[in-house]
């Protein structure tokens, strides 16, 4: 007699979206996922398992929102994540945010059907520690704040590269009202290099355009797009940017030219973020709908040379389906130094 079982989509939408995450048809079939994967013991298996699976229920039981998000995409969440092989646990570098949002499941031409669900995204850091693991790079620094009276230099070294002097202005935390001018971040490379890489005010302008850009709405009445708000963490810090907000976006805009080392699914077009829902202390989920810099030509590009696997591209036929989904379990100091 096989020991299979079969999770159909049936069986998970019986789960509440903790019991998700406990579930032990569910915890065995990500332990003989990790050992078929890895080619790991069942001891490592397991305990890999029992970590996720209290970081996970953590995170949804202390989120009123996402206690009320489908079971089967708290289910596909935690499987994309495990895909991944980031961890859930929360802070303020966690490498996975778990957006919230409402999504209309009704069939094009009927009437709406709006059911809440979850979507996993890698953060900024989540992307760091893949591209460590691909040995694309060793690591970074933290990314650096620059406020006006510090002292702060960029200068080119014998060979052509970007370096900087800084010096923080004085001892203890920052006043309120400290002016923001940039930002920096030292990246390690395999070779034994580093590269750094600036941003300014201009650079934060740039951002904030590209996501009233992102997110401009069709007005009926004047028949054309209107300017839509940028994310309120551009200007949520006494009118400049989230200290936090821009450490990630400084994090992820370093890494522009770099190849891609992690495939993302893209929020469906029919799923409406929730723009109050924290992510993590300082951002929201707005994030998720600014642009990425990129040109169409380039994300198409982009867009082919993604990483795929198993489990992106379960969760890809997963949304196409008619039938219940099945899976199977049971089956094999704060001055930083010259850079």
């Amino acid at each position: 007699m096989s020991n299979k079982i079969e999770l159909t989509s049936g069986y998970i939408g019986k789960l509440t979206p903790v019991a998700v995450a406990t579930d032990k048809n569910i915890g065995e079939h990500v332990v003989n996922k990790f050992m078929a994967m890895y080619q790991a013991p069942r001891e490592q298996a397991v305990a890999f398992w029992e970590r996720q699976k209290d970081n996970f229920m953590k995170r949804i039981s202390d989120s009123e929102d996402l206690k009320s998000c489908t079971p089967m995409s708290i289910f596909m969440s935690l499987m994309q994540g495990f895909g991944w092989g980031l961890s859930f646990e929360g802070g303020e570098q966690m490498e996975i945010y778990l957006i919230t949002g409402n999504r209309n499941i009704a069939p094009k031409g009927q009437p709406e059907h709006w059911v809440k669900e979850c979507l996993a995204q890698p953060s900024p850091y989540g992307k760091k520690k893949i591209r460590i693991q691909n040995g694309q790079i060793t690591g970074t620094s933290e990314p650096k704040i620059v406020y006006e009276n510090d002292i702060y230099e960029e200068y080119t070294d014998e060979n052509e590269n970007l370096r900087v002097k800084y010096v923080k202005n004085g001892k203890g935390p920052r006043a309120d009202n400290a002016k923001i001018i940039g930002s920096f971040i030292k990246i390690n490379k395999p070779d034994g290099s580093f590269e750094i890489k600036t941003f300014d005010l201009e650079d934060i302008k740039s951002w904030k355009a590209a996501s009233e850009k992102k997110n401009a709405k069709w007005d009926e009445a004047l028949k054309r797009k209107v300017p839509g708000k940028a994310n309120a963490l551009y200007t949520s810090n006494n009118g400049q940017i989230d200290k936090l907000f821009f450490e990630g976006k400084t994090l992820t805009h370093a890494f522009k030219g770099y190849s891609k080392v992690i495939s993302v699914p893209k929020l469906p077009e029919t799923f409406v973020p929730d723009v109050k829902s924290g992510i993590r202390q300082g951002l929201d989920v707005s994030e998720f709908t600014e642009d990425t810099g990129y040109t169409e030509v380039e994300q198409d590009k982009l867009a082919q040379d993604q990483p795929t696997d198993e489990f992106t591209e379960a969760l890809s036929e997963h949304q196409e389906e008619k039938e219940p989904t099945k899976v199977i379990a049971g089956a094999d100091d704060d001055n930083e130094p010259e850079f």
